[in-house]
């Protein structure tokens, strides 16, 4: 009897301390499929929470609408934000890790029924209405162009974007395509692939996760990132894990 008590007693002085583990909770966009997902699943959510299990860090994963993830973490009330892209707003107050999370490539979409007689960014006109994710951050040959009369049309989805291009309230729209969602997935996806259709590239341009350099603990966090990625990369998690979502190089 004495066994058994000092063997539960044993379990329960150490069962607390050996589950207990620092918890980082980050923040991510619900409307990157199939990088991050509604429901909270998605390539770069799994990824990340592996790579800071390794890393011995429990990663509690806050679902929210991209443009207020990434306000969060610029206004230091959040530790991390994914999925992001570089832009000059971001300097000295986010920093990205040594490796992304994927890559992208942005592209155009124009109404089949109404083209818009361009074949690059160069010849985009003052006065084209584009439509563009809130909050996303887009490479400069397309960040620029405002700045020479384009308009940028804000919408919540890419799908929304290119209903909205179906429907004629747009010019063009500017889409996301990665190495899992070639440019068709988007209109398929949306209902208006007959409609639609793309036409040409913007900039490759490296998804990350976002480190506040203000908060607390975000600086500690970009470490033990730093470090889990190295262990899932040498263990073959990693490459798991992409095999899993389809995200090959």
């Amino acid at each position: 009897m004495r066994f058994m008590c000092c063997g539960v007693l044993s379990s329960l002085l150490m069962g607390p301390a050996y589950s207990a583990r620092p918890v980082v909770e980050l923040m991510v966009e619900n409307a990157a499929e199939p990088f991050s997902k509604a429901d909270g699943t998605g390539y770069s959510n799994e990824l990340i929470v592996a790579i800071y299990a390794a890393a011995g860090v429990e990663a509690k994963l806050k679902v929210v609408p991209y443009a207020r993830c990434k306000n969060m973490v610029l206004e230091a009330r959040a530790i991390a934000c994914f999925n992001m892209a570089w832009e000059p707003a971001l300097n000295g107050k986010i920093k990205f890790p040594s490796v992304p999370l994927y890559t992208v490539t942005p592209v155009y979409f124009q109404n089949k029924a109404n083209p818009i007689g361009a074949k690059s960014e160069a010849q985009l006109k003052p006065g084209l209405k584009i439509g563009v994710v809130n909050g996303y951050e887009y490479p400069p040959s397309a960040s620029q162009l405002p700045k020479k009369g384009v308009i940028f049309v804000m919408g919540n989805s890419e799908q929304i974007n290119l209903k909205q291009l179906a429907g004629k309230s747009l010019d063009a729209a500017l889409v996301m395509a990665n190495e899992i969602q070639i440019p068709g997935y988007w209109a398929e996806n949306a209902g208006v692939a007959g409609q639609v259709e793309m036409i040409f590239p913007s900039t490759k341009q490296d998804v990350f996760i976002g480190f506040s350099i203000q908060h607390p603990k975000g600086l500690w966090a970009l470490s033990q990132f730093e470090q889990g990625y190295r262990i899932v990369a040498d263990n073959g998690k990693l490459k798991q894990i992409k095999a899993k979502w389809g995200a090959q190089k």
